[in-house]
């Protein structure tokens, strides 16, 4: 049953039909296979073949969580994390964060990369994979900065036999400027391992120019700059739940004693739902007091202006700009 939902959800040999697709998933579930439970989440979540309903899907997912699905495990996490369904609850979204990772395969790093880098991605803390430039498939970009492009893209993982999104950030000139795309690589890792619903970062790939690439999970919904007419429509609760989990993130940098520098509503990512937001973007982040002036004018605090160091009130100033957004 679950090999037909997936046909009718894809289009494999047929058409599109969601509805089917869940008629085949819900049969599943109530069958009691777990993988069938955490697709009807999926379905209830984003309201295809069925109307939209998280608390629903909140209660499949743990379910299926409690059954052992690695997927619903995630899921449960994304649903504390972000309120979705459920109460926020940032210690049960860690708590499940923590649980799916534990139980994660990872891909060992070749022996031909900088040993730093194959340091922190053969470390078992951080649940990293080198992943195959050739594993991508559907790539397509989504936007382009001074220092990366960040692209879409599928890929699935055959050690943990599962298709995933993934979102590709790949570091322009990073054969040049490897110790920069470490130190990154390195604070995602960081804040994660001790913030487990942190941003989750996947692993590392490589492309065919030898750009290095950071592939992490992917923002559905984009950046909250592209979508802050939406979510001016929110109501207010919604609202607060965003800056929540902005608030978050920043103190569990903060708790690392970094400082972001370059925070503002384009390095905000929100995932299957407006609700959620991640802090992203850590190419920038130093201790107090190292590195020049950087950032989006509006959004830098007027000290750094001057010629001050930035600190974490200097990002604090920042959230204040982006909760006026």
């Amino acid at each position: 049953m679950q090999d037909v939902f997936i046909c009718y959800k894809y289009g494999i040999g047929v058409e599109i039909d969601y509805q089917k697709s869940f008629e085949y998933c819900k049969r599943s579930a109530d069958l009691g296979n777990a993988y069938g439970m955490c697709s009807v989440g999926v379905c209830y979540e984003l309201g295809e073949g069925v109307d939209q309903d998280y608390n629903k899907a909140f209660e499949y997912y743990k379910k299926a969580a409690n059954m052992g699905n690695i997927g619903a495990m995630y899921n449960v996490a994304d649903c504390y994390r972000n309120g979705i369904g459920t109460k926020r609850d940032i210690q049960s979204a860690n708590y499940w964060s923590k649980k799916n990772r534990s139980l994660l395969k990872t891909n060992k790093s070749p022996d031909h990369i900088n040993p730093e880098l194959k340091i922190i991605l053969d470390d078992e803390r951080f649940k990293l994979s080198w992943i195959d430039y050739d594993n991508f498939r559907n790539i397509r970009e989504r936007g382009k900065g001074g220092f990366a492009t960040v692209y879409d893209a599928s890929w699935f993982d055959r050690i943990n036999n599962t298709w995933k999104g993934a979102a590709l950030k790949v570091i322009h000139n990073s054969t040049e400027n490897e110790q920069e795309f470490i130190q990154e690589l390195k604070n995602y890792c960081e804040i994660g391992y001790e913030n487990p619903s942190f941003l989750n970062c996947h692993g590392v790939s490589r492309n065919d120019d030898g750009d290095y690439i950071i592939a992490m999970m992917i923002a559905q919904k984009g950046s909250l700059r592209q979508n802050l007419v939406e979510v001016s429509q929110l109501e207010w609760r919604d609202k607060l739940n965003i800056l929540n989990g902005i608030v978050f993130d920043l103190e569990s940098i903060h708790s690392q004693e970094l400082v972001h520098r370059d925070l503002h509503s384009g390095n905000i990512l929100q995932g299957k739902e407006l609700q959620h937001a991640y802090i992203t973007d850590l190419g920038l982040s130093k201790n107090e007091k190292e590195g020049k002036i950087c950032g989006i004018i509006p959004y830098i605090a007027p000290e750094v202006l001057v010629g001050q160091p930035y600190t974490k009130a200097s990002d604090i100033y920042s959230l204040g700009v982006i909760m006026t957004e």
